[in-house]
């Protein structure tokens, strides 16, 4: 009898042993999916953190391209107002020039009537009104000469205000539809392969635009399209678009970029 007890004591330490062995595998495990659950979470706070960063440096840089706008139509305004002036100052300035060109005419015959009726007239008579027809006629001369410039100077600062508001327009028209310039072309510089990305190296300064279609040339063939979605003075960053990477190549620092629009 007592060996059974014996045997039975045996039996549940055995059992006991097991039980405690299979408990201490379990508590690894959780331990080991808890410190996975952390470092997932470590990984998406950072995620977040990136994402309300760029959300923030988007939102600053929407402000400025609506500030640039506002301030380009108010130069425009400004710029419209300069070109009325002018041309109703060339306006007044061709209208004085013909008048006085006109009496100028009209000056210039009477002075050649008198000198065929020069024997029909006092010699003092004649001495006298030629000097106040000389006179007048090297005032008028003066005129018309400061005329014709003013008339030069007006001509010039209406092509020139004209000239302005064309480039302010253009420039309005970029920051409004917020388009790359045509022939923008560039490089890559680096690229994230975990958040499918690359850095371009081309920025603001050569006219990247948020949103513009770019296409990735190697060897002068197209090899994947992107997609610009943060623009520096210098750089910008572009989203790979996802099915656009041609089978059996990757994307590579190198690569040249080419604004889609350029090949439409």
């Amino acid at each position: 009898m007592a060996k059974v007890f014996v045997g039975i004591a045996i039996a549940l330490m055995m059992a006991t042993a097991v039980v405690g062995y299979l408990a201490h595998g379990n508590i690894v495990q959780l331990q080991d999916a808890l410190k996975k659950t952390k470092n997932e979470l470590v990984n998406t706070k950072s995620t977040l953190r990136k994402t309300e960063a760029d959300l923030k440096d988007t939102t600053e840089k929407l402000t400025a391209a609506l500030a640039t706008i506002e301030d380009q139509k108010a130069q425009i305004a400004k710029l419209k107002g300069d070109v009325d002036k002018l041309n109703t100052d060339l306006t007044k300035a061709t209208t004085d020039l013909e008048e006085k060109t006109k009496t100028l005419a009209s000056i210039t015959t009477e002075m050649e009537k008198l000198k065929a009726e020069f024997g029909n007239v006092k010699p003092e008579e004649l001495a006298a009104k030629i000097k106040d027809l000389s006179d007048s006629n090297t005032a008028l001369l003066t005129q018309v000469a400061e005329l014709k410039q003013v008339q030069e100077t007006m001509n010039n600062r209406v092509k020139d205000a004209d000239d302005k508001l064309a480039t302010a327009n253009t420039e309005v028209k970029r920051y409004r539809d917020n388009v790359a310039k045509t022939g923008l072309t560039g490089k890559i510089l680096a690229i994230n392969p975990g958040w499918n990305f690359v850095v371009l190296s081309i920025g603001d300064k050569q006219g990247a635009a948020v949103g513009a279609g770019m296409i990735v040339m190697r060897g002068g063939e197209a090899i994947a399209k992107a997609k610009i979605t943060s623009v520096e003075p210098a750089t910008s960053i572009a989203d790979i678009i996802p099915g656009s990477v041609r089978r059996g190549v990757t994307v590579q620092p190198g690569d040249t970029v080419l604004y889609e629009g350029q090949r439409k």
